[in-house]
């Protein structure tokens, strides 16, 4: 938790018979206090992968008929962020062990979803796939932005970036990883643009509206948007093939003076971009 402290997960369904059996006695709900568990969960974190332990040497306080069995203790990373362990309480073994490491990466990650998720949801109607701000919260930005610059005299541009070779990516890994992998890079991009700046979704890639830039200043802008996030890729996700990302970018006046135009205009042009 947000002390270093170690709590059991919460959840809305109801627990087997077997399971709440276990959980009284090993006495999760005093997992907060259990130094000897904490010390388990920390030793493994280090080490980054599942270990087999004795019970009772996890939980001193487990009951007699419980305290002697095996179990296995495998750290729940995502993005090499450390989330929690997973406690699996089975007869040791290195197939059991490996097991146990596949179910604890699977729940690291749909944790970290379900925590972006909760996140983006507080600030914004969230894109299905890429989950940030969708097209709709986008356009309407993108279009006050217009009108202010047109009344004002001033520039703004919007720069769209598409992961090239995900298709690939999808084929290789599956749905589950890459929808991940495309969400992570939502958040890369929604760390790094300005303040002033809005990302959103936009024909399935991630647009960027640079408010009081020129078109040249949004292209280099998003250039260094999508390094980043490729870096991003290539230090988290090792087993990735390099993405291949476009970057390109329209401004008012300078492109178009409509909206609509801007928009056909980008998108037509990152589209091809991202297909060569």
């Amino acid at each position: 938790d947000g002390r270093g402290a170690f709590r059991a997960a919460s959840s809305t369904l109801a627990r087997p018979a077997v399971a709440r059996d276990a959980w009284t006695q090993l006495g999760i709900d005093e997992l907060a206090r259990n130094t000897a568990a904490a010390e388990s969960f920390v030793a493994v974190e280090k080490v980054g992968r599942p270990a087999a332990v004795r019970v009772g040497d996890v939980f001193p306080s487990a009951a007699a008929e419980i305290a002697e069995r095996d179990a296995v203790v495998a750290p729940l990373l995502c993005d090499r962020e450390f989330l929690g362990v997973g406690f699996f309480l089975v007869e040791a073994s290195p197939e059991v062990e490996q097991i146990a490491g596949v179910l604890a990466a699977n729940a690291a990650v749909a944790l970290s979803q379900i925590r972006e998720r909760e996140d983006a949801r507080r600030l914004h109607s969230v894109d299905a796939k890429l989950w940030i701000p969708d097209s709709d919260f986008l356009m309407q930005q993108f279009q006050r932005e217009v009108t202010r610059a047109r009344r004002y005299g001033r520039e703004v541009g919007l720069a769209l970036i598409r992961v090239g070779n995900e298709a690939e990516v999808r084929s290789r890994f599956g749905d589950f990883f890459t929808d991940h992998l495309l969400r992570r890079v939502g958040s890369q991009l929604l760390a790094s643009v300005r303040d002033s700046d809005v990302l959103g979704a936009l024909d399935g890639g991630y647009a960027v509206i640079h408010t009081e830039t020129s078109l040249a200043g949004t292209q280099l802008s998003a250039e260094r948007l999508r390094d980043h996030a490729v870096e991003m890729v290539r230090l988290r996700f090792p087993e990735v093939p390099e993405l291949r990302m476009s970057a390109r970018a329209v401004s008012y006046p300078t492109t178009a003076s409509s909206v609509e135009a801007l928009i056909a205009q980008l998108t037509e042009a990152s589209s091809q971009e991202a297909a060569a």
